[in-house]
């Protein structure tokens, strides 16, 4: 089994990278994939995004799987491997996940000998790179470091020169990895090849942030909706570093925070309302009266 790891700070895409990997990889190769999603709230977001496009998907909530969760890593991708049987495992750790401590509870697998470590993916949001990397560095750079491919994401939102200044800034930092730009994780599928054999060291690192989960309780109109995220975004309620959700406007929405960074688009799929915030001095009980909790 083939096992693919996707990192990346919170926000920075990696739900959308996995979705234009699957898709492009089962109409080149036709393997059977399989997902581990780890979020850091107590309520699943985006295993809930991958599931609807009808994909095996694992979660592991309430925790990172490279602190809290890591002991039960190497247990769900035992299972994995001898009850759904993929050629392929894709794992989204939690965006405070650090991939060196990942590669080593891999290690721990009763079947390691049976998996086939591919290249360790790290996708960066152009758009917020400078301000998280002042505030988190020893997060990016363990993730940056222990990267096979790096992914510049959402350039499309930034000047062509900052994005030539990010790219000098990675190489920097991991010299040995391929560096890609994109939007919206698009064409990358056929550029993951082999992983390189690079040294790391695990991170004793552990970040702190807090989070909200809950089920939204209150309808929305459009307007409403836009302003209320639109001032969760500008750092009215907290520093809020991610939101996501599903709430009821006009039918079913579902919303995406990133920094000051926002989108709120209409979805068919029937799914439940939730909704997660992550950051650091959140004012959640204002939060969660916004959406009628």
């Amino acid at each position: 089994m083939d096992i693919l790891i996707v990192s990346g700070f919170l926000g920075a895409g990696k739900t959308t990278f996995i979705l234009e990997f699957v898709r492009q990889y089962e109409k080149k190769d036709k393997k059977k994939i399989a997902v581990i999603v780890n979020e850091f709230g107590d309520l699943s977001i985006d295993g809930d995004i991958i599931r609807k496009d009808g994909f095996d998907v694992i979660e592991l909530p309430s925790g990172c799987i490279c602190c809290s969760l890591r002991a039960s890593l190497p247990e769900a991708v035992d299972m994995i491997f001898e009850k759904i049987k993929p050629e392929v495992l894709l794992i989204e750790p939690s965006g405070i996940a650090t991939p060196s401590n990942i590669l080593d509870a891999i290690k721990s697998c009763r079947h390691v000998r049976e998996y086939r470590i591919k290249p360790v993916i790290c996708i960066v949001d152009a758009s917020s790179f400078h301000d998280f990397f002042g505030d988190f560095g020893k997060f990016y750079i363990d993730q940056i470091k222990t990267a096979d491919m790096i992914l510049i994401n959402k350039i499309d939102l930034v000047e062509s020169e900052k994005v030539d200044e990010i790219e000098r800034e990675l190489m920097r930092i991991n010299y040995h990895a391929i560096v890609l730009r994109s939007e919206y994780c698009k064409n990358i599928a056929e550029n993951v090849g082999e992983r390189l054999e690079t040294d790391y060291k695990s991170s004793e690192s552990e970040l702190i942030l807090e989070s909200t989960s809950f089920i939204p309780q209150k309808k929305f109109t459009a307007d409403e909706l836009e302003r209320i995220i639109r001032d969760i975004a500008g750092g009215k309620f907290g520093n809020v570093i991610r939101g996501k959700g599903f709430v009821e406007c006009d039918g079913l929405c579902m919303f995406q925070i990133s920094g000051e960074n926002f989108e709120i688009k209409k979805i068919e799929e029937s799914v439940k309302p939730k909704a997660v915030f992550i950051g650091d001095r959140l004012k959640t009980e204002k939060i969660k009266r916004l959406f009628g909790v």
